[in-house]
């Protein structure tokens, strides 16, 4: 399955197989690299500034006709990682975290844990999978909300924060172009409205 079709909860907290030889064979001086290198087994997470993340842990050789997967030497002195934006177009299959071998990587696993771990509002933000619809592909934690007034709405992206009884709150992370009375970096309110387009995030004002 390619990434960009893949649900952030399908790679957080997981390790991938992704398909990306060109890549792997840029990174001989961090790991070890073979010339029938097809990829990267990398562990997902979320950086709360770059949004859904990974560390690559070694480079693979995945051999599809013989159905199986070669774990080469990873690298505990040296960290590398790449962005969900750069591999949205990559193959990746998810593997079985009790895989023979992945325990060897349990050391660096433990400080990406460690280093993004989020707050508990974050993580129950995280946890609403009625906002997935609104969230952005390669950063869960931003939705897209709709502005409206009248007959008209304007689109823009906001930082969850919160979810109170009635509504949600979060940071505006764009300036909007129509005279709301709101600016980049206020708090607004915002709630779920499900319509023929599906569900997503609407702010009314008054005409």
């Amino acid at each position: 399955m390619l990434l960009k079709e893949m649900n952030f909860r399908d790679i957080v907290d997981k390790y991938l197989n992704i398909d990306a030889a060109d890549m792997a064979q840029k990174l001989g001086s961090i790991f070890e690299v073979t010339d029938d290198v097809t990829g990267l087994l990398c562990y997902g997470y979320i950086d709360a500034q770059a949004g859904i993340s990974f560390e690559i842990l070694c480079c693979a050789v995945h051999d599809t006709d013989k159905k199986t997967l070669k774990l080469l030497h990873g690298n505990d002195e040296q960290s590398a990682k790449i962005r969900l934006a750069e591999l949205l177009e990559a193959q990746a299959a998810v593997l079985p975290s009790e895989m023979p071998r992945l325990s060897e990587f349990k050391g660096k696993v433990e400080m990406v844990q460690k280093a993004y771990k989020a707050d508990e509002a974050t993580e129950a933000m995280r946890q609403l999978t009625s906002l997935d619809p609104a969230r952005l592909a390669t950063h869960p934690d931003i939705v897209t909300v709709y502005l409206v007034r009248g007959d008209e709405a304007e689109a823009v992206q906001v930082l969850l924060k919160e979810v109170r009884e009635v509504n949600i709150i979060g940071t505006l992370l764009s300036e909007p172009q129509a005279a709301t009375g709101l600016h980049k970096g206020d708090e607004i309110s915002f709630f779920l409205v499900r319509n023929e387009k599906g569900i997503m995030c609407m702010k009314v004002f008054e005409k």
